[in-house]
C-alpha cells in the first residue's frame, strides 16, 4: 500500500476544515467547551450572529456525548477551532457555513 492516497486524504481534509464555519445562529452568546458535554468547563464564548472556523474533522463521542467537526448527522455537539485548538458547541445552537 502506497503512503500517497493517505497523504491526500488528509490535504483534503485540511482544505475542508480550512472552508467550513460555525456559526452561532442561537439569538444569544454560546459557551465553548473544553469537551463534548455540559460537565466539561467553559474555555471561550462564541457572540450571537459571530462565526469561527470548524475543528478537527472527524467524529467520535465522548462521556456518552457524540460529536462533528463538518458535516454529518445531527449529532449533540460540534468543534469549532479557538485560539489554535478545539472547542466544543451544542449543535442544536449552530449552523454550518463555507
Amino acid at each position: 500500500m502506497s503512503a500517497a492516497p493517505e497523504a491526500t486524504a488528509g490535504k483534503a481534509a485540511s482544505a475542508a476544515a480550512a472552508s467550513c464555519y460555525i456559526n452561532n445562529v442561537s439569538g444569544t452568546t454560546l459557551n465553548l467547551r473544553g469537551g463534548a458535554g455540559t460537565r466539561y468547563s467553559v474555555v471561550g464564548t462564541l457572540a450571537k450572529g459571530a462565526r469561527l472556523p470548524c475543528g478537527s474533522l472527524g467524529q467520535g463521542s465522548a462521556t456518552g456525548q457524540t460529536y462533528t467537526a463538518c458535516g454529518g448527522t445531527a449529532n449533540d455537539w460540534k468543534t469549532v477551532r479557538l485560539n489554535g485548538r478545539d472547542a466544543w458547541v451544542a449543535a442544536e445552537c449552530v449552523a454550518l457555513s463555507a
